[in-house]
């Protein structure tokens, strides 16, 4: 088997099966498997897919292994030397395929992954800085705001993902117009949601850190495949529509917990000590900004405790976890030094 594409899925069949059936359609010369992970599978919901979708191989997860660990599993069932990644909550355009292992090829063996590009589904307008805010309002790192309506512009959900010198990744282009110029700022990482990565790279550096959960896996292992001395690129054409927050939502307490707590935990892993010691001490200071503000905390109070609780098991991981990966001050002052500024 060459190409194995792997979809987790999470109490979601409709937008799964519209996944699925995304990438089944698709014809290129490589031999394709379709592997599903269903997180807190039931037997019949385990059924219905496998009647409907006879030749794809479903994986039943009885907990809720979260993205990691669905994905983990989901790689420990495929046999492709490509591993190709899809959120449940997105689309494969016509070529997605294709035209990623394109790009991984041309790359040649030290190019261990690539990135896809990710488009909103629907269109959307800009909203008046003057305008109450709402909800469902999307915003940009400047402040500026867009809003779903019936008519508007495609926007672009991500072309990979940059990483900040403070640990923070974000989504490369996010929110761009699809017609602007496309950002500027040096590719990191990949997102999990729209990925090509060679399966033997991906084991070099030890596959997915399934304690993560959800949320920076996918830059913790761009992370050690760059110290590892690999590159990531990037795929335009490689286009997936995503249903931005389908699976988890935008902006919620579990949102902003498990980003909070990951990013310490990937930084502490992956970084040297000089930015592990910076990223600690706005850690330290966000916290304590948040506590004496609470009206305008990112975590309230039973966040914070938790996260202090956490924080020991948190640090032994990574100590272990960074021991076992064994790279040197070398390699790790080689891969920060093309990290953008912090925010």
């Amino acid at each position: 088997m060459d190409v194995s594409v792997i979809i987790v899925d999470w109490h979601q069949p409709a937008l799964t099966r519209r996944a699925v059936e995304s990438v089944s359609s698709q014809r290129l010369d490589a031999s394709v498997e379709v592997v599903l992970v269903v997180n807190e599978a039931d037997d019949a919901t385990v059924a219905a897919y496998r009647a409907d979708h006879p030749g794809i191989v479903v994986v039943a997860e009885r907990t809720n292994s979260g993205f990691a660990g669905g994905v983990a599993r989901g790689i420990a069932a495929s046999s492709g030397d490509v591993l190709v990644f899809l959120n449940n909550d997105a689309v494969a355009d016509h070529g997605f395929l294709d035209r990623g292992l394109a790009v991984l090829a041309a790359g040649g063996e030290r190019v261990a992954a690539v990135a896809a590009t990710a488009v909103l589904e629907g269109r959307f307008v800009p909203v008046d800085p003057g305008s109450p805010r709402s909800e469902d309002d999307l915003a940009r790192a400047d402040g500026r705001r867009w809003r779903r309506a019936e008519t508007g512009q495609t926007l672009v959900n991500g072309t990979g993902v940059v990483l900040d010198r403070s640990g923070n990744g974000r989504d490369r282009d996010w929110l761009r117009p699809l017609e602007d110029a496309p950002e500027s700022a040096p590719l990191f990482g990949f997102s999990g949601g729209a990925a090509f990565l060679r399966r033997s790279a991906l084991a070099e550096v030890g596959g997915f850190d399934e304690s993560l959960f959800m949320y920076y896996e996918d830059l913790d292992v761009a992370w050690r495949l760059r110290l590892a001395g690999y590159d990531v690129r990037h795929a335009p054409d490689a286009v997936v529509v995503h249903r931005h927050a389908a699976s988890s939502g935008s902006d919620g307490p579990l949102v902003r917990y498990q980003s909070m707590r990951n990013r310490l935990a990937v930084v502490l892993r992956n970084a040297s000590a000089g930015m592990v010691a910076r990223v600690l001490s706005r850690t330290l200071g966000r916290m304590a900004r948040d506590l004496l503000r609470p009206g305008a905390a990112q975590l309230p109070p039973a966040a914070w405790r938790r996260l202090a609780l956490e924080a020991p098991a948190v640090l032994r991981h990574a100590r272990r976890a960074r021991r076992a990966d064994g790279f040197d001050r070398a390699a790790r002052s080689r891969v920060e030094a093309r990290l953008t500024p912090a925010d």
